[in-house]
């Protein structure tokens, strides 16, 4: 393991001084990448027991004959323990109670692949083993998934998209169904909408529509508030949070795109509600200028999770003036802390995702020289992680996540085991286009 972590670091390091940065990265204590069956990375999830569990796209005229897979992983190195076939096209993933895991996804037409007659599919099952007992949601068809989450009580909630409406589904702790508690009827310039859970069973559901976006809040009792206008928003990727306190948190980024190019500024905004209160003023966390053809900022652009009772972690693709750079912010009570740039000074890097633990750490994933949306010319994009440690405020130094080899074109997904402390990435070679999985070590320097 030794001479193949400094191997790692020899070519990493030299990656970074090709690109012209200025830090030299830490040795990488990430395992060897794992291949995993698939065609591609999908989310993935942890539950409260430790049992890992992710999607991965599969090759559909190829075993098991589904559009995805659902891989139970083993957190120490990321080795597959199971896989069953799941046939949804762009599947999600969430973690609920004490060891399950809920599934949603569309279905499969007639055509064998998503059509007209395709729709959203959802079901529960063991984060052990076993393979998710699908139901169909009825007026789904024409719809996909945009969010599915869950809570440590049992509520799973998700959030479909269609033409010119949004629909929200509830399967409350103790149900077995999913049932439709709101439809929202949007316009035609209407884009992205997501769901979040508070632990006791509270609903916030935020959308986009009319280039503005907007918040409802649904209580425990199952009243509906009013609607909240939030910020402006065009073709924004929306993020929403709801901690143990009842507080609600919102950030999302917005930028008109329009065939792979954009005039307008990437704005990545953030608000909040306390306990009971309506929202405040939305606060602008950065702008970012960039234009010309592939240099908006690609998606995610944010992430927002919780990481205690009343913290949170912010994390988004910002800009220093001469390079893509990626930043992340403590959050505390709503209140704002101090951001810090992940990546390193001298070479563009863009987020792929975040994850947190209940005690704090968290984990961040960025990909190397990507100029907002696409690679640098002559380079290649590649992943690595900054890994923050229980209680902290601050994450340590960028670590290459596996090897200076894999080139890293697609989004990643960050997970970290709740039993174990291991953070664990879920990615994609470009090359080979297959599936990894990195595992790190829980210990942080």
């Amino acid at each position: 393991m030794a001479p193949l972590r400094i191997a790692l670091a020899a070519l990493c390091a030299a990656l970074i001084l090709a690109a012209g940065a200025s830090v030299a990265l830490a040795d990488p204590p990430w395992s060897p990448p794992t291949v995993v069956p698939g065609a591609g990375n999908g989310p993935a999830a942890a539950t409260a027991r430790g049992h890992v569990a992710a999607l991965v796209t599969s090759n559909r005229t190829q075993p098991p004959g589904t559009a995805s897979q659902l891989l139970r992983l083993n957190p120490m190195d990321g080795s597959v323990l199971s896989s069953t076939g799941v046939d949804l096209g762009d599947a999600a993933i969430a973690p609920f109670a004490s060891d399950a895991i809920a599934v949603a996804g569309t279905s499969i037409g007639p055509s064998g692949t998503i059509d007209d007659q395709s729709r959203v599919r959802a079901g529960t099952t063991s984060g052990a083993s076993g393979a998710p007992a699908l139901r169909t949601l009825s007026g789904t068809q024409s719809q996909n998934v945009t969010a599915l989450v869950g809570n440590a009580r049992g509520d799973v909630a998700l959030s479909t998209r269609g033409l010119r409406s949004r629909l929200i589904f509830l399967r409350r702790k103790g149900t077995s169904t999913f049932s439709r508690v709101l439809t929202i009827n949007v316009s035609s310039n209407a884009r992205d909408v997501t769901v979040a859970l508070s632990p006791d069973g509270q609903l916030l559901v935020v959308w986009e529509d009319r280039h503005e976006v907007f918040a409802r809040h649904r209580g425990t009792s199952g009243s509906w508030g009013a609607i909240h206008t939030l910020g402006a928003g065009v073709q924004s990727n929306l993020q929403a949070a709801m901690d143990s306190t009842g507080r609600m948190l919102v950030a999302w980024k917005s930028q008109r795109v329009n065939e792979g190019e954009s005039n307008a500024p990437a704005v990545v905004s953030f608000i909040t509600a306390a306990p009971g209160h309506g929202f405040g003023s939305r606060r602008t966390i950065e702008t970012v200028g960039q234009t010309g053809a592939g240099r908006f900022v690609g998606a995610p652009g944010v992430r927002l999770v919780v990481t205690g009772s009343d913290q949170a972690l912010l994390a988004w693709t910002g800009f220093d003036g001469t390079n893509f750079v990626v930043r992340a912010m403590p959050i505390s009570r709503g209140r704002l802390g101090t951001r810090q740039v992940l990546s390193p000074s001298g070479t563009d890097a863009v987020l792929g995702d975040i994850a947190a633990a209940n005690d704090g750490r968290a984990l961040a994933l960025w990909r190397s020289s990507v100029a907002g949306a696409d690679p640098v010319t002559g380079q290649q994009p590649h992943l690595f992680g900054n890994v923050r440690a229980a209680a902290a405020t601050t994450f340590g130094g960028p670590e290459a996540v596996g090897g200076a080899t894999t080139e890293v074109l697609s989004p990643p997904t960050a997970v970290i085991d709740p039993q174990t402390r291991r953070p664990i990435a879920s990615f994609t070679d470009f090359l080979t286009s297959r599936p990894l999985v990195s595992v790190r070590p829980p210990a942080v320097p």
